[in-house]
């Protein structure tokens, strides 16, 4: 599918059919595409794109980052342009401080396409020796936990398994990581500044090590931070750099995110999370019902605005147990809802944004239909 372009919470491909889109650009476009945000950015662009040394709206955003996002972090900040390329570095910098190597992941995990955190051809084995992957939300994975890692990095929320009874296993997690000197990068790519304005460390009450934002913090642009604790940002002959690192599109997108949800919040702000939640919640609550009332072996898990279809009725810890329950049929619903105009990616979140507000019923009829008709 080619899209040509998009408005709102809709899509149109360049055979001018019109879908309602649960992408979002990724979960990026927390606001909808075409928003009058992206209009103002759009506005930076009479003032050059990119000049690969550092512009004014950067002060900016590292003081709104500290002041509002992570208090308990320096406020220096390490900038780039994408989410993978904020972990990349936070894994450089926690083994630069460390002076480890090995560094633990967790399955189900999404980190983006770093060298020894995917399966895929031309991946050195001593790329992969240095990782560990540990059993997500299993009590098991706190005895693999051992002081020869430099650090473990986890999302708050997992893409492949949104739940948001995970508080207690995070916690627990951050206690293990602090008593055995292993430092704990949290990536709120997919989870910051949407889950809440702290992301999932706000919610679930983390004080990461090292953290990495990405996505919804760009506007629309392509970004990536690194926060760190003073002592561990501080850490010499680490090389971050990046020719398209912190351009004025980027920053200048970020500054208005910040801006909107931080010192301009009110009810009307272009992101509005008490919203956000609800609407996340009357569509887990109105999708979960229908399938127990119907008897289908479906239930939506998700955590504020990420959600995520589960093609099974047994409860589902983590992704092994949902890969292990699931039924093969998922494929053709999918297809099916396309063909009904609302699409779902490959990957299966589905992220609701503002825009979905006015579309909400429309979608969850959609669903409806489709189940009615296969019989899930």
């Amino acid at each position: 599918m080619i899209i040509t372009r998009a408005q709102d919470a809709y899509i149109v491909d360049e055979h001018n059919h019109k879908y309602i889109d649960t992408s979002m650009g990724s979960g990026s476009q927390i606001i909808g595409h075409g928003n009058i945000l992206s209009q103002q950015i759009a506005k930076q662009i009479n003032h050059g794109t990119i000049y690969s040394i550092p512009n004014h709206h950067t002060k900016i955003v590292s003081r709104l980052l500290k002041d509002y996002i992570t208090p308990k972090l320096s406020n220096s900040y390490i900038f780039c342009s994408s989410g993978t390329e904020a972990n990349m570095r936070a894994i450089r910098l926690a083994r630069a401080y460390t002076q480890k190597e090995k560094i633990g992941r967790f399955h189900g995990g999404w980190h983006g396409g770093i060298d020894g955190f995917i399966e895929s051809q031309g991946v050195p084995v001593s790329t992969e020796q240095n990782i560990q992957i540990l059993p997500y939300n299993e009590d098991i994975c706190f005895s693999m936990l051992t002081p020869e890692l430099a650090a473990v990095i986890i999302e708050p929320i997992q893409g492949s398994n949104p739940q948001s009874g995970i508080g207690s296993f995070l916690k627990k997690l951050e206690k293990e990581c602090k008593s055995k000197g292993i430092l704990l990068i949290t990536d709120e790519i997919l989870t910051g500044f949407r889950l809440a304005k702290g992301g999932g460390c706000e919610l679930f009450g983390l004080c990461p090590d090292i953290v990495t934002f990405g996505k919804v913090l760009g506007g629309g642009f392509p970004i990536g931070v690194v926060g760190a604790k003073e002592e561990i940002i501080r850490t010499p002959n680490v090389f971050y750099g990046g020719t398209f690192s912190a351009n004025p599109l980027s920053m200048f997108a970020a500054k208005k995110i910040l801006e909107d949800i931080t010192i301009n919040e009110s009810e009307n702000s272009l992101i509005n999370y008490k919203k956000l939640n609800y609407l996340g919640e009357y569509f887990r609550k109105d999708l979960n019902t229908f399938f127990m009332d119907n008897n289908h072996s479906m239930r939506v898990y998700g955590c504020g605005s990420i959600n995520r279809i589960i093609f099974s009725d047994k409860p589902v810890r983590n992704r092994k147990e949902r890969d292990s329950l699931e039924t093969k049929n998922q494929k053709g619903f999918y297809e099916l809802l396309l063909k009904e105009g609302l699409f779902v990616n490959t990957n299966g979140i589905i992220n609701l944004s503002m825009c979905h507000m006015k579309v909400m019923d429309k979608m969850i009829h959609k669903i409806k239909k489709i189940v009615n008709e296969i019989r899930i």
